[in-house]
C-alpha cells in the first residue's frame, strides 16, 4: 500500500476565477477532468494506492469538489477540508496529518500533472532509499530545484531558485510518512519560507540534515505533462490527437 497526498486547496494565478470558475482540478483536459487523469496515472502504476486530498471549504460549497473526489475514488479517499488558505503546500499537506500513515510510503504530488508510464515507473528505484524526487531539465525560476552528485544523490533543494538544471517534477517520495512530517515541522520551525510561504522542496533539506539518503531520478521532459496553464493543456490535447492518429 502506498499513500498519495495531493494538496489542492489554493487557486492558481494562471487560471483566474473570472475565466475558469471551477477549481483547477475540475478543468477538462481532453475528454477527462484534470484530476481524473492524475488519479488514473497513479492507479495504473500501483495496485494498492490510497489517496488523500486537501481541499478548500469554498470549493466544496460552490462546486461539490469533495463529492466529485469521492465518486472518482469509489469513496476510498480521505478528504481533508480546510476553511482558509494555508501558508503554502507544506502547511496544507500537514493538515492531513491524522490520515498519514507514519510508517507507510508517502508520495506528495501536484494536482496538475501526469507522467508517461515509463517515467512514473522510475519511482520503483526509490524502494530502498529514504526520499526521492523526479526531475526534468529546466532553469526557469518558476520551479523548485535540487543539486545532485554524479551518482544522483541530492545534496540541496530550493524553491524558485535554480540550483542546477534539475527541476523537480512536482512529485516527492518519502519511504515513511514520518520522514515528511518531521522534516516539514523542522522546516517551518526554522522559518525556511519563500515569500512567506512554506513549500515542499525545502523539506528535502531537513531530510538530508537528518542523515537520510535522497535520490533524484531525471526523466525526459517529453514524458512529463504539466497542466499549469491553458497552453500546456492544449499541448497535451494535441499530443493525444497525434498519439491516436498513429494507432
Amino acid at each position: 500500500m502506498i499513500t498519495v497526498l495531493i494538496p489542492m486547496a489554493s487557486r492558481s494565478s494562471y487560471f483566474p476565477e473570472t475565466d475558469f470558475p471551477v477549481p483547477v482540478p475540475l478543468i477538462n483536459v481532453g475528454s477527462k477532468l484534470m484530476i481524473e487523469l492524475v488519479l488514473k496515472n497513479f492507479s495504473e502504476l500501483y495496485e494498492n494506492v490510497r489517496f488523500i486530498f486537501v481541499i478548500s471549504r469554498s470549493d466544496c460549497n460552490k462546486y461539490h469538489l469533495d463529492k466529485t473526489l469521492k465518486l472518482l475514488t469509489n469513496g476510498d479517499a480521505k478528504i481533508v477540508i480546510i476553511e482558509n488558505e494555508t501558508k503554502g503546500a507544506a502547511c496544507s499537506a500537514l493538515m492531513a496529518l491524522d490520515h498519514i500513515d507514519l510508517k507507510e510510503n508517502l508520495i506528495i504530488s501536484n494536482s496538475d500533472q501526469i507522467f508517461e508510464r515509463s517515467a512514473l515507473r522510475r519511482l520503483k528505484s526509490f524502494d530502498n532509499i529514504d526520499a526521492g524526487v523526479l526531475t526534468f531539465n529546466s532553469v526557469h525560476p518558476r520551479w523548485s530545484y535540487v543539486a545532485v552528485t554524479k551518482e544522483g544523490k541530492v545534496v540541496e533543494a530550493a524553491e524558485k531558485k535554480p540550483l542546477s538544471n534539475n527541476a523537480i517534477a512536482g512529485l516527492y517520495f518519502f519511504k515513511q510518512g514520518k520522514f515528511f512530517v518531521d522534516a516539514a515541522k523542522d522546516m517551518i520551525l526554522k522559518g525556511d519560507s519563500v515569500n512567506g510561504l512554506f513549500y515542499i522542496a525545502p523539506v528535502i533539506n531537513q531530510i538530508i540534515l537528518s542523515g537520510k539518503m535522497v535520490i533524484a531520478e531525471n526523466i525526459d521532459e517529453n514524458l512529463y505533462h504539466g497542466f499549469y496553464n491553458t497552453q500546456k493543456i492544449k499541448e497535451y490535447e494535441n499530443f493525444l490527437l497525434k498519439t491516436q492518429n498513429l494507432q
